[in-house]
């Protein structure tokens, strides 16, 4: 007699240690950190360019202060999706935030997640926002400490140990 095959995701082993909510906060502050530095630099290489070429274009300085103001969200917005679907994606599985502080982001079978994933869980992060940030708080009470936005992609942040903080690969 063969047995109906399950839908459903194998649990984790029992081993995982999830990441409650402080760890995820200092983490984000990390990481925001680093994303609107990056986003302040552009933008200020911008601004340069547009000082130093836009009355050559007929760009007024008025209109330039706006366009860079408009620039800066635009790079901010752009660059934090990327930031994260890719860190997360990677082999890192992790923002540099996250593996500072010894954190990783896998789907619930315990495998990497996908930069389609990582980018529907970032999208997914205004949604935990704009509930007056409680969808964030949540990982502080739900089981498998999930905040909203890692609920629909049924993706995990686990604890690991903290290895040496490095950006090239040996």
């Amino acid at each position: 007699m063969v047995e109906p095959r399950s839908n459903t995701v194998p649990s984790p082993p029992d081993t995982i240690e999830y990441a409650g909510f402080w760890l995820r906060v200092w983490a984000g502050a990390v990481d925001i950190c680093i994303e609107a530095l990056g986003a302040l630099l552009l933008t200020l290489a911008l601004d340069f360019l547009l000082r130093r070429f836009g009355r050559g274009f007929g760009i007024d300085p008025w209109d330039s202060k706006v366009f860079i103001g408009v620039s800066f969200i635009l790079i901010l917005a752009v660059g934090s999706w990327l930031y994260c679907a890719f860190f997360e994606s990677s082999a890192w599985r992790a923002t540099p935030g996250k593996r500072l502080l010894g954190l990783q982001v896998i789907s619930a079978d315990g495998g990497r997640v996908s930069f389609g994933k990582a980018t529907e869980r970032h999208l997914m992060k205004f949604l935990s926002l704009f509930c007056l940030t409680i969808g964030f708080m949540m990982s502080g009470w739900t089981q498998r400490r999930q905040a909203l936005h890692d609920m629909p992609c049924d993706c995990l942040v686990i604890r690991v140990p903290v290895k040496p903080f490095t950006l090239l690969r040996r």
